[in-house]
């Protein structure tokens, strides 16, 4: 006997139909000055020395070179003091402040070369520059936001403690 009730769509199905719906929404047309603003960037001499420099490090396979950093003999203890509470977590041997300091130092700066290659307008020269080129363009819509809630600061009440 056949069902009087059609069958509940597949998932297939309702995916299928939400994409044609809600989920199917036009891009939007990118602004008008937007390709040209693009180009006279990346043609700024500030901006081809930058990309000089980011294919040098994203490609630089020398050896490390060492580096003397200052540090507050309290928070050198600190790094020592967490250091030992994680390796003896995981059950490893704590490892020395200069190889700690090293890799804190490496990850920051591996973040702001990742950081800058994907949005050079986060660092605020070349945020300052962009700006003056969508404000000569008559283009100030396009401009980024420089000050300190742009730069992912949070509000001083925005945490749990």
């Amino acid at each position: 006997m056949p069902e009087d009730k059609p069958s509940a769509p597949t998932a297939d199905e309702a995916l299928s139909a939400w994409e044609r719906g809600a989920g199917d929404t036009p891009d939007t047309p990118p602004h008008p000055k937007l390709a040209h603003l693009k180009s006279r960037f990346a043609a700024h001499t500030d901006v081809c020395s930058l990309e000089d420099v980011l294919s040098a490090a994203m490609s630089d396979a020398g050896e490390a070179v060492p580096v003397t950093v200052a540090v507050q003999p309290g928070l050198l203890a600190l790094l020592a003091h967490i250091e030992k509470r994680d390796s003896a977590r995981v059950g490893r041997n704590p490892a020395p402040p200069s190889r700690l300091l090293a890799q804190i130092v490496s990850n920051a700066l591996e973040n702001l070369l990742h950081t800058i290659v994907t949005d050079p307008t986060s660092h605020p020269h070349y945020a300052d520059l962009w700006n003056a080129l969508c404000a000569a363009e008559g283009a100030p819509e396009l401009a980024v936001p420089t000050d300190d809630a742009a730069n992912g600061t949070p509000p001083a009440d925005g945490g749990p403690f």
